[in-house]
């Protein structure tokens, strides 16, 4: 089976939080957010076409160092079959298996949760639950609530390790009461915040610049507050 694959596996102390993991870095997704800093993972380029066996022996060569495997993008679930695959032989080597995803294809993620695959699933919470505010951040036509409120009450219903995630972004993401109508929607539990990373391949050119640690900390405050995770 062949997929569409950037680079080699890189090893992990950060992105699954309390476990070392290598990570795997599928092309291709459904939307093309502002703030996001994989652009030339976006397209499914031919560049990027591999046999998955390679991947397998890349990944064997760390089996040994790491508690388990995370796949991320692009958008993972667009590439489901590859996706299973993985999770497969990562529980046939004793190892956890985990995705990042931004929450528009439930019925991949209760493939694998029906397959008994995933231990761990991060979802990108782009903004607020509103269509027109997702439809301006994403910069697609489609609508895309109703999968990701889906994907939502799938995770809560589930029985495994799961964090919903909101990145700060000046002037797109950068006032409390967002974080409150976020809140709202999908509750406090295992929702972290994180800050915007600007680099050359971000989408929109126009957002060159993070939160300060100094404006960092009305947002610490509040999820002190709220009793909410934050890495920054």
């Amino acid at each position: 089976m062949k997929a569409y694959i950037a680079g080699k596996p890189i090893l992990s102390t950060t992105d699954w939080p309390s476990s070392v993991c290598c990570v795997v870095f599928f092309t291709g997704c459904n939307l093309r957010c502002k703030f996001c800093f994989n652009g030339p993972l976006l397209e499914f380029d031919e560049q990027y076409l591999v046999d998955l066996e390679r991947v397998y022996k890349e990944l064997d060569e760390h089996r040994y160092l790491i508690d388990g495997i995370l796949v991320t993008g692009g958008e993972p679930t667009l590439q489901p079959d590859a996706l299973h695959a993985i999770g497969e032989w990562t529980h046939q080597h004793n190892l956890k298996f985990g995705t990042m995803t931004n929450g528009t294809k439930p019925a991949v993620l209760l493939q694998l949760l029906d397959a008994n695959l995933l231990d761990y699933v991060a979802v990108d919470i782009k903004t607020i639950p509103n269509e027109k505010e997702y439809a301006h951040i994403t910069q697609t036509k489609h609508e895309i609530l109703p999968a990701i409120n889906e994907t939502i009450a799938l995770l809560k219903s589930s029985k495994i390790n799961y964090e919903f995630r909101t990145t700060l972004v000046p002037s797109l993401i950068d006032k409390i009461p967002q974080l409150e109508k976020i809140l709202k929607w999908i509750g406090k539990k295992n929702y972290v915040l994180q800050n915007f990373r600007p680099t050359d391949t971000v989408l929109d050119p126009s957002l060159k610049t993070a939160f300060s640690v100094e404006e960092l900390d009305q947002f610490r405050q509040f999820a002190k507050k709220k009793r909410l995770i934050t890495r920054f």
